[in-house]
């Protein structure tokens, strides 16, 4: 059963995704769609917000398969914790009094039956992508209690090994409120420091780490300091894109003129969560000649994009409205063009994989050791 509030907006969003996306149905068919609808409506009860997000947020990733991850239901609610995923185990990043634990079990819930549940309601075209959203999700309130292992609980009792072999239990009640003290830096845990740069020994290192377009006016001026530095002393340039999950590639333009116009060997740092206009910033990066060092990235290079967003009673969705395939220098912005010019060549998954496969190590994670740029300064 789902009520009224519900189906209203689960209704605007499938409106919406139908009327903007290019190819609302590449992944699976509307009558599949609807009978699938039918059968989660008929098996669970849709009537708060936890139920919901399941109930689109498993949606979304049948509509989606592995294409399009820009498509999305946009309610999350985070947590005073975050994680880093090495392997099959989830560390603890943040708070510092407890980087480094491992997470166990959630509840008393064998960790690895919560990510088999919140795999059903992630959308992810690699491997990376799943990494990163799993990480995420395991700070998600709206998530964890959405899921039908967790949902019949007030509070999630998250239970940890920490790096001395002792236990520590944190609980986190539902829609609990937490101190700005308490949370961590969003922004920062998510993209660093763009649009900053530093020099060490013959490395000029460039951090462009997202393409926001909050971030437009530093990139652009660093990019003008840049431009006035003495570079003799220079043999590479090493730019880490990094946590670069998009924005506007417009934002791109300016490093890569100022790249394009240097005789310096260009090095690229990628990692499991460049998508989005960070993808066209490492395409632009290739093109360039530079060397690519790091790991997948979180998306294919041919996809569905351009988040297209609608609100329903204070929830947001998106529908991608667009096929870019810059790889192939081909993109679709309508119905129309797509129908028109769409191959199976264009539209079969493209992946990215590095010159230089390596990724940081979990014993360099918690020492504090960059492991992919310190490679990188010394080829």
């Amino acid at each position: 059963m789902i009520s009224a509030e519900y189906k209203e907006m689960y209704d605007v969003f499938m409106d919406h995704y139908k009327n903007v996306h290019i190819d609302p149905w590449h992944e699976i068919s509307e009558n599949e769609l609807r009978s699938l609808y039918d059968t989660i409506i008929s098996g669970q009860e849709i009537v708060d917000d936890y139920s919901f997000s399941y109930l689109m947020n498993f949606i979304i990733k049948r509509l989606s398969g592995v294409l399009d991850a820009h498509t999305q239901y946009g309610d999350s609610c985070k947590l005073p914790i975050n994680f880093r995923m090495f392997d099959d185990e989830i560390i603890v990043n943040y708070p510092n009094d407890l980087r480094g634990a491992v997470l166990r079990s959630i509840n008393g819930i064998d960790l690895s039956r919560i990510i088999e549940e919140l795999d059903d309601v992630i959308t992810y075209g690699t491997d990376g992508k799943k990494k990163y959203e799993i990480e995420k999700a395991l700070f998600d309130e709206k998530k964890l209690f959405a899921i039908p292992l967790l949902r019949g609980f007030n509070a999630l009792v998250m239970n940890f090994e920490t790096k001395d072999n002792g236990l520590v239990t944190k609980k986190f009640e539902k829609q609990g409120q937490y101190s700005e003290q308490e949370m961590f830096d969003q922004s920062e845990y998510l993209y660093g420091d763009p649009g900053t740069y530093r020099i060490e020994g013959d490395n000029l290192i460039i951090i462009h780490s997202s393409v926001q377009n909050r971030f437009k006016e530093k990139i652009e001026s660093t990019v003008r300091k840049l431009g006035d530095l003495d570079l003799s002393g220079i043999s590479k340039i090493i730019v880490d894109i990094r946590g670069n999950t998009g924005g506007n590639s417009a934002n791109n333009r300016s490093l890569m003129a100022f790249l394009k116009n240097n005789d310096k060997k260009i090095i690229c740092l990628t990692d499991y969560r460049v998508f989005s206009g960070g993808r066209y910033a490492l395409l632009d990066l290739i093109e360039l000649g530079a060397t690519t060092i790091g790991t997948e990235i979180s998306t294919p290079l041919n996809c569905f994009g351009n988040s297209n967003w609608v609100e329903s009673r204070g929830h947001w969705f998106s529908s991608s409205s667009s096929f870019l395939a810059p790889n192939y220098g081909w993109g679709a912005s309508s119905k129309e063009e797509y129908a028109a010019s769409i191959t199976d060549k264009l539209i079969t998954p493209v992946f990215f994989r590095p010159d230089i496969l390596i990724e940081q190590s979990r014993e360099d994670y918690l020492e504090g050791i960059d492991t992919v740029l310190e490679y990188a300064k010394k080829i």
